[in-house]
């Protein structure tokens, strides 16, 4: 299958996700990831056929009901995305899924000459609208899923323009209990969420300035205030992984295939590495990457 194949599944995945369950989009936003990694040469060549693997997996176990068509194409697609988010910039955004599923949709279609229907704009209205309402979403505390009120909690006054270097560095210094991190995947979304703003930045900067940093720092608040009311405080830094999970080496991929957690697995790769050449930085210790798996 070429590239445009994947993208074409992708934009009608997101169709129907918001026709379905809104978290079917996950898939779709793991394919963009597999395919925007691969045009990005990001991982070695070795590792072209596993990651092919991987789409053909996603596509098979995944599939649609119908292709993308475009009877009627959306003028302005990109910009109208861009007002919808900064509407709702003020809410937490269910961890930045808003944010995040918009970045990988308007990624893929800026990399090729597929358009925009009106069906796609509503979808993703929809599903932009279902976030921005559903709330902050859940936290992991003392093994139970809960709901933490970030207008009710202490303010960290952390505040950084976010930058490629500085998502990262909040990545990798961010610490969490290790059983917290096994419940919810945080970390992750601090990587992803982080990264999609970074680029809607550069390629919006007309548009979004700094108006999604807020969402993002509200969820910074929640998750430290989250870790003093974790009763068994075990620092994530002592308990790492036994085996080391590295996209640059096939046991990623050929892990990925046996289970890709509803795509986590692509998406974290793909942020982490594309965050990693945006900030000129060369990726070779992943003890803190291996944390969000």
């Amino acid at each position: 299958m070429d590239i445009d194949f994947y993208r074409k599944w992708a934009c009608q995945k997101m169709i129907e996700s918001s026709q379905s369950n809104m978290w079917e989009g996950h898939w779709a936003c793991a394919v963009i990831a597999l395919t925007n990694l691969l045009e990005e040469k990001l991982a070695p060549p070795l590792m072209e056929d596993l990651i092919r693997k991987n789409l053909e997996k996603i596509v098979d176990e995944h599939a649609n009901e119908q292709q993308y068509r475009v009877s009627k194409e959306y003028d302005g697609f990109a910009a109208q995305m861009m007002r919808l988010l900064v509407q709702n910039h003020h809410t937490c955004h269910a961890l930045g899924h808003d944010v995040i599923y918009t970045y990988y949709l308007l990624s893929t279609l800026l990399r090729s000459i597929i358009p925009a229907s009106v069906e796609l704009f509503d979808a993703m209205e929809k599903i932009v609208r279902s976030f921005a309402s559903s709330g902050p979403g859940f936290v992991t505390v003392n093994g139970e899923n809960i709901v933490i009120d970030p207008n009710g909690i202490p303010n960290t006054g952390l505040r950084l323009q976010l930058t490629p270097e500085t998502v990262l560095d909040l990545f990798h210094n961010f610490q969490r209990p290790l059983r917290m991190e096994k419940g919810d995947m945080q970390l992750g979304h601090i990587l992803t969420h982080g990264h999609a703003i970074v680029e809607l930045k550069q390629a919006y900067c007309n548009d979004v300035h700094d108006n999604f940093d807020p969402a993002f720092y509200a969820r910074i608040n929640i998750l430290t205030y989250a870790n003093t009311l974790e009763q068994n405080r075990v620092e994530a830094n002592s308990a790492f992984t036994v085996t080391e999970l590295n996209p640059l080496k096939p046991s990623y991929w050929e892990q990925a295939l046996a289970e890709s957690r509803h795509g986590h697995h692509y998406k974290y790769a793909y942020s982490y590495l594309r965050l990693c050449r945006m900030s000129g930085r060369s990726p070779s210790d992943f003890r803190s990457f291996q944390r969000i798996l």
